[in-house]
């Protein structure tokens, strides 16, 4: 798979035109699109016109819902067809009525099944459709329409005819580190669908209850029977529900349990299994059969083979490694000995076709694989008969908030050499683009990723999952500004205001809230022990975050002898600049939940994320501020005590206000996260987390077992310390003068 690091660093310029469209609201964008200027209303006394028993009953009630939800709760006449005296929305299936155009994916079979015809006539508005599936779009694209008229129930005059380019658009949630509650799955489901997004990837990890692997199950985790429910669920909306699982690499998850570590391929590090231990087999084929056994109806899997990288570099494996031709040689090996036992269940498996994977171990894969990864070996996959499908991410590495609207710097060049100017939205439109103009592979879908991993909530990832599957049904004539903009119309509504501003304010306040704290070798986590490249002889620490400690006066004079801040002039100067920003953040989302409707959670989430971001501010702010009052102190020590006591109380006070504000912050995340999520625990229902972290990665969810990852390197800055080193100067210098003394606790590292 590729990098999830994809941290941008200039932001996009365009901002979407203030006035609204007819089609503003449309997205995916249709294929083909003709609407007149000239406007017609539908009102409570039109019907919708079906043949009997056509329609599917999730697609007339997405129809029926919908307008129930614009004011226009309308019945259904069932007369084959044929329109009565009355205006009506016709809904047909007829197979072979509506042609597609070109394609960049062969299989047109596939693809005529999701074409649809959308006429609008004054008294008849008719969707038309090869099969139930273009149906169900091309009343998502008909509701689109609407909503963005509101709250005129206005519809233009014309036609638009479309169809996909590719059959496949698959979005990645990532449940490895948190589980949604049942009914927020299907509720992500659902709106998923709208977007004409057909194919659902879920990485749960401990999160479903194995019963051929008991010890990785967690307190909350999804039985077989609600896996099930969840399928049908998505197949209902025209979605195939697509079990993930890693191997032979990311899999700490398994190989942190002593049950398994006789599996790991280094003794000591539980990163990746042994391919040549035939138990790992076992495993894997038990786990992936249960899932396939939950999932019937499903026709994809995900094999993910994602960083393999220490593949036949162990003594263990190295001797079968150099017998094959190679590291990459085995794990083709592998990836056949799993692929076909998958398929052989009836399941089309896709798998990331990358490193220690080279060109020349193609052939030894099986072709009834789809790679799941667009890269430069993609011409001799296709060669092998192999399909492909693009993959990008809407985020990769970011904790708070995704790269939408990255921070200004100086260059737009990383470290790495790599353009990060863009942003998210562009950045993967970019990718599908690319790949589908080099046309050098079998092209059947794209795949939008968001890692969650890194700790954030998935709900930020929307904008681009929208988006970028947008990109893969029709990315003509559609730049990465007009796709943000209409995705802020149809996901919040026409009475939006300024959400694309929150989403500008919140990317600038995320990526401040990682660059505005020092890294250094952390002391509280375990070392890593290797990286892509190779196994590290010795353990190297992980980075971790921190920022220069307060003063602490002398005992006697309370002189300071430091005359630096904690937080840089730079860091600080940003700081109040992004305050009223926040502020503006705020106040937008509030005003917006008044007038969303349908996305209330979603702003809660963004009010959260708004929070964390305002929480650093205050904290870097704070800081400088409690330096100047024991600078006023030290200034005041000698002439008047009871104004240096006053000025060491003041600043005291001002830290304990801080983790006030801290631990209020935290309560409110939790309190919005946990709406939709299993609260993270390490007991519930008679099983227990094990709270080990990965030995190669490291991610920030596994470093606590609850919410508090988010508050980390802020429950380490060493405050307890200099808050009882303060108090103890303070109380010995009050004595000398016969002021009162104080004897307050801090309990920094508290926070429930």
């Amino acid at each position: 798979m590729p990098s999830r690091s994809n941290a941008q660093v200039t932001a996009l310029q365009q901002s979407p035109a203030k006035k609204r469209e007819v089609s503003s609201g449309l997205l995916p964008l249709p294929q083909q699109l003709k609407l007149a200027e000239k406007m017609f209303t539908i009102g409570k006394n039109w019907q919708i016109v079906s043949a009997p028993s056509a329609v599917p009953g999730p697609v007339m009630s997405s129809l029926q819902q919908g307008l129930k939800e614009a004011g226009l709760p309308l019945n259904v006449a069932q007369n084959k067809g044929k329109a009565g005296k009355s205006p009506a929305i016709r809904l047909v299936i007829q197979e072979g009525s509506v042609d597609i155009g070109a394609t960049v994916d062969t299989n047109r079979t596939a693809l005529a099944r999701q074409a649809y015809r959308l006429s609008l006539k004054p008294e008849l508005i008719t969707i038309t459709a090869n099969a139930p599936q273009g149906l169900y779009y091309g009343i998502q694209t008909f509701l689109q329409l609407l909503r963005a008229q509101a709250p005129k129930l206005q519809l233009p005059e014309g036609e638009m005819t479309d169809w996909p380019n590719v059959e496949v658009r698959m979005i990645y949630w990532d449940d490895a580190h948190h589980l949604e509650k049942l009914s927020a799955l299907k509720r992500i489901i659902r709106q998923a669908s709208t977007y004409k997004i057909n194919a659902f990837a879920i990485k749960l990890e401990g999160h479903f209850n194995y019963k051929s692997a008991p010890a990785i199950v967690e307190p909350y985790a999804l039985s077989p029977q609600e896996y099930q429910e969840l399928t049908d669920y998505a197949k209902a909306y025209y979605i195939d529900m697509v079990p993930f699982l890693d191997a032979p690499a990311h899999v700490s998850f398994i190989l942190k349990h002593p049950e398994y570590r006789h599996l790991r391929l280094v003794d000591d590090i539980n990163y990746q299994f042994s391919v040549t231990n035939p138990g790992t087999f076992d495993l894997l084929d038990a786990m992936f059969s249960e899932l396939i056994q939950a999932s019937k109806g499903s026709k994809y899997i995900l094999l993910s083979t994602d960083e393999a990288y220490y593949t036949g570099k162990a003594p263990s494996e190295k001797k079968m490694a150099d017998s094959l031709g190679g590291n990459g040689r085995l794990l083709a090996w592998f990836i056949k000995k799993m692929a076909d036992r998958l398929h052989e269940q009836g399941r089309t498996v896709l798998f990331w076709g990358e490193f220690p994977l080279t060109k020349e171990d193609i052939p030894s894969l099986p072709s009834h694989l789809v790679n799941g990864v667009y890269n430069n070996m993609a011409p001799d996959f296709k060669k092998h008969g192999i399909r492909q499908f693009v993959y990008t991410a809407t985020q990769g590495a970011e904790p708070i908030f995704p790269n939408y609207y990255p921070l200004h710097t100086k260059t737009a060049i990383m470290a790495d050499g790599s353009d990060r100017s863009s942003g998210r939205v562009a950045d993967m439109m970019k990718d599908i683009r690319t790949a589908f103009s080099e046309n050098l592979a079998s092209f059947m879908g794209v795949v939008i990723a968001g890692w969650a991993d890194a700790g954030l909530h998935p709900e930020t990832f929307w904008l681009g999952y929208a988006t970028g599957t947008a990109a893969g049904w029709n990315n003509k004539n559609l730049t990465p500004a007009d796709a943000s903009a209409r995705f802020m119309t149809s996901f919040y509504g026409p009475a939006q205001k300024d959400m694309d501003t929150v989403y500008r304010i919140l990317s600038v306040q995320a990526e401040f809230h990682t660059e505005s704290w020092d890294w250094i070798a952390s002391p509280w986590r375990s070392p890593i022990k290797g990286n892509s490249d190779s196994l590290y002889l010795q353990p190297k620490p992980e980075r971790d975050q921190t920022l220069p400690l307060l003063p602490v006066p002398d005992s006697g004079t309370l002189a300071i002898t430091s005359t630096s801040y904690p937080v840089n002039a730079k860091r600080f100067a940003t700081a109040q600049s992004l305050l009223p920003r926040h502020e503006r953040a705020l106040q937008l989302l509030r005003d917006n939940k008044s007038r969303a409707g349908t996305q209330l959670y979603n702003l809660e989430v963004l009010e959260s994320v708004a929070a964390i971001c305002g929480q650093n501010l205050r904290m870097l702010l704070t800081l400088n501020q409690v330096t100047d009052r024991l600078k006023e102190a030290s200034s005041a020590a000698a002439a008047n005590p009871a104004l240096a006591i006053r000025q060491l109380d003041a600043a005291m006070e001002m830290v304990s206000k801080l983790k006030n504000q801290r631990d209020s912050t935290l309560e409110l995340v939790t309190k919005i996260w946990y709406k939709e999520w299993h609260p993270l625990v390490e007991k519930a229902n008679g099983r227990t987390y094990l709270h080990q972290v990965d030995d190669i990665k490291d991610h920030q969810p596994v470093r606590t077992i609850d919410l508090s990852y988010l508050i980390y390197r802020e429950l380490h800055y060493p405050l307890e310390q200099w808050w009882n080193e303060v108090q103890k100067v303070r109380n010995a210098y009050a004595q000398r003068h016969q002021l009162p003394l104080t004897n307050k606790r801090l309990d920094w590292q508290r926070y429930e």
